[in-house]
């Protein structure tokens, strides 16, 4: 069992984000089990080049259980790898219907975590650039119509309004975020959040709660069950009136944000 922890304004681990891309792909293929859908991998660090393609497969075979048709990656229409690169979280995402590579960042500047360069050593270029290779090398390895497409396709930043300067614990967060709502290059991106520091800090609190909610009640989460048992044990004696008029206003301060979100 993964370990999921969302306390608040403390940096999460890629566990979360990976739990997160389970849900988000068993949902799609309950919703979309015979056309084009997305695809959520796990979390992905930098591999030594003579071990890229290797360890790619594996990481592949996983998202998808092992089932060879899906290996081809022809089902999918996007492909969205979270990175992990000096502990900071960002997004990798092949539009492969629109021939777009982008990545997506909760940070105005890249401050050093990863770099965007291309150039033409392939060991000067930016991860991102690295990834972007290394799934264009996969792809052509399975022959798909789109491999020679993406292969020629520019990898830019994408620019989102709610972007900070200061704010690196909760990238993980951001991450989650942009991943439940990216639906390609051609679909407006648009996450609710807040460009007013104060009103934001708020939303990622109650983002928090609403993922880990997510998360532990998620019909994909086998432990669900004992989950409700345990809530069910927890909320049983509670009777403290003052305490119930605490919650519900606190609950009130936190759907007036998630509403925010939900725009």
């Amino acid at each position: 069992m993964r370990e999921v922890r969302l306390t608040f304004r403390k940096w999460i681990s890629h566990n979360v984000i990976d739990c997160l891309a389970a849900r988000l792909n068993y949902i799609e293929k309950k919703n979309n089990p015979g056309g084009k859908r997305q695809l959520w991998c796990y979390t992905t660090t930098m591999v030594i080049r003579k071990k890229a393609f290797a360890t790619l497969t594996t990481h592949l075979k996983e998202v998808v259980e092992s089932d060879n048709k899906f290996l081809e990656l022809k089902e999918f229409n996007i492909i969205i790898i979270p990175m992990i690169e000096n502990k900071h979280f960002y997004l990798i995402c092949l539009d492969l219907e629109n021939k777009r590579v982008k990545v997506i960042d909760n940070m105005v500047n890249n401050n050093g975590f990863y770099k965007m360069m291309t150039g033409t050593k392939f060991k000067e270029i930016g991860s991102p650039c690295k990834v972007k290779h290394y799934m264009v090398g996969y792809l052509k390895a399975v022959k798909h119509p789109m491999a020679a497409c993406m292969a020629g396709t520019m990898l830019t930043k994408k620019r989102v309004e709610w972007a900070t300067n200061d704010n690196f614990n909760d990238c993980g967060v951001f991450a989650m975020r942009h991943m439940e709502m990216y639906r390609g290059s051609d679909v407006k991106f648009e996450c609710g959040f807040s460009t007013r520091k104060d009103i934001q800090d708020m939303q990622l609190k109650n983002m928090r709660i609403k993922i880990a909610t997510k998360l532990l009640f998620s019909e994909a989460n086998v432990y669900k069950g004992t989950v409700m048992d345990l809530a069910k044990e927890t909320t049983h004696g509670l009777k403290d009136k003052r305490v119930q008029k605490m919650l519900d206003k606190e609950a009130l301060k936190q759907e007036e944000c998630w509403n925010m979100l939900n725009r």
